[in-house]
């Protein structure tokens, strides 16, 4: 099992839900990236839900448009991604989580979901 910095989120923010501009579906559109390498992980969104269950518990928990509800990253395999930081940009409307990944991100086992390169320049 990969070792994880002690450090992780605290579960603390300096602005609250009803601050954040969300999508038309009531969604904030949030990146996901590996804290240590940079890596971008996947593109998601979180429902009121899940931003309060990843504040209360420091793992990330994102909305599943699929199963229309809060899912916990990685619970089914346990490859969990443990949130370190938030950043909130300028416009209030995308949040950029960097996690600790215990594992891939993607279903298909990749640790990226971004790994399909269209095209190389």
């Amino acid at each position: 099992m990969k070792q994880i910095d002690a450090r992780i989120y605290n579960g603390k923010t300096n602005f609250e839900w009803k601050d954040l501009e969300l999508n038309s579906e009531g969604l904030l559109p949030v990146i996901v990236q590996d804290y240590i390498d940079h890596t971008v992980l996947m593109y998601t969104y979180m429902d009121e839900d899940a931003w309060e269950r990843t504040l209360a518990t420091g793992l990330l928990t994102y909305y599943s448009k699929s199963h229309k509800r809060a899912i916990v990253k990685g619970k089914k395999y346990g490859n969990y991604q443990y949130v370190r930081e938030l950043f909130l940009n300028g416009e209030k409307n995308a949040l950029l989580i960097k996690v600790y990944p215990m594992g891939p991100a993607c279903d298909d086992s990749k640790k990226s979901c971004f790994a399909n390169e269209i095209e190389e320049i």
